[in-house]
């Protein structure tokens, strides 16, 4: 039986630095980065604006969806962006 994933499993960080080195585009995306170098560099970047965009702080509100996943609202006021993740079984 699987069961909906524990508020405490979500990293905001680390989800956020996902989203930044463009781990979510489809492969065909002129911005998804391509080859080893362009990963690499993607990969830094992503790592220290996430770090300089969360050290003053950051707010998460985690939102049941009756007990079969989470929503995550993640807002960072500095870079004043506002993320969502949905995570399920």
């Amino acid at each position: 039986v699987q069961t909906c994933p524990s508020v405490g499993s979500f990293d905001a960080k680390k989800e956020l630095k996902r989203v930044l080195r463009g781990d979510h585009l489809p492969e065909n995306d002129p911005n998804k980065p391509k080859g080893f170098l362009e990963e690499m560099a993607a990969r830094v970047t992503a790592s220290v604006t996430a770090e300089i965009a969360t050290f003053p702080g950051y707010e998460v509100e985690m939102t049941s969806l009756g007990g079969a996943g989470w929503i995550a609202d993640v807002r960072v006021p500095t870079a004043q962006s506002q993320c969502y993740w949905v995570g399920a079984f």
